[in-house]
């Protein structure tokens, strides 16, 4: 079946747009982005975190930024409105923008192969010059579960295999972090005192997902361990703080030639478990990653 789009205004996000394969639906804002504000599935909870952002006025939700060259902070324009069109397989969301180089931004929605939904998130150099730069997206959830994300595996028993970084504040000993064999699970902020926490992994297995305890959201992506990534060679990056947790997935640095573009894949599902799942208890988490 393939994708059907269709307005409308929601109280939350304003003028957005429908897409749906008569699975999975998501709602994207118009008014600004491009930006996912909801992932439901069969009439399933939405989880992804879209409240209003009281300091820029707008909804949170998924969305996209740019790393520049010897830069980690995230640039991301999103205060003109989104353009789309349809395409053989699913629709384009563009949007413009001015700052920091002529560059393009764009998010394509289609139907993944295997089921579920593919979001490819684009960069086009608009500008006379080459950029150099990292595409990263980050996806917000509601405070009430957890995130994981798999341990990395790498088989060359001379050379470090797993990466893990803490942004500053952070302590290893937080209650919050959860450190297992096979994942990281990183739980959610109890009151608005605690300090933020983010945690960043080189992530050779390319997934990470959130839980609210049985609705799961899974997301996949591909991960070169050949490649130079941003926050020192972290793909995956987990954050906990009052109001909303996230994940980030970030693609390796690419040097854009004028015309051209770079992209960022991720596949999403929304697995449902049949057991409760919580942040620390891996053997529970172990079995519903194995029978998905």
């Amino acid at each position: 079946m393939s994708l059907i789009v269709n307005e409308i205004n929601d109280s939350i996000c304003g003028h957005a747009a429908v897409v749906s394969d008569g699975d999975m639906e998501l709602i994207v804002s118009l008014d600004y982005g491009p930006r996912i504000v909801s992932v439901t599935k069969g009439g399933s909870k939405n989880l992804i975190y879209n409240e209003v952002d009281e300091q820029y006025g707008r909804s949170h939700g998924h969305k996209m930024r740019i790393t520049l060259e010897r830069s980690t902070n995230g640039i991301y324009c999103d205060d003109l409105p989104v353009r789309y069109s349809p395409m053989t397989d699913g629709v384009r969301f563009v949007q413009t923008a001015a700052q920091p180089v002529a560059l393009e931004l764009s998010m394509d929605i289609t139907k993944a192969p295997e089921g579920g939904i593919m979001i490819v998130h684009s960069v086009l150099n608009k500008s006379d010059d080459y950029v150099k730069l990292s595409i990263y997206t980050e996806t917000p959830f509601d405070n009430s579960g957890f995130v994981f994300v798999p341990q990395s595996n790498v088989p060359e028993t001379e050379k470090p295999g797993r990466i893990l970084t803490l942004w500053h504040g952070v302590s290893w000993t937080d209650p919050r972090l959860h450190f297992f064999n096979q994942y990281i699970c990183v739980g959610n902020t109890e009151n608005e005192l605690q300090h933020r926490l983010k945690l960043g992994s080189n992530n050779t297995a390319g997934w990470c997902g959130y839980s609210d305890g049985r609705s799961c959201f899974i997301k996949r992506y591909v991960h070169s361990r050949s490649a130079l990534y941003p926050f020192y060679s972290c793909s995956t990056i987990a954050t906990s703080e009052f109001r909303h947790m996230s994940i980030q997935t970030t693609s390796p640095f690419y040097r854009i030639a004028p015309g051209e573009n770079a992209r960022h894949v991720e596949y999403w599902t929304l697995p449902e478990s049949e057991k409760e799942l919580c942040a620390s208890d891996a053997a529970a988490l172990d079995e519903f990653i194995n029978s998905i």
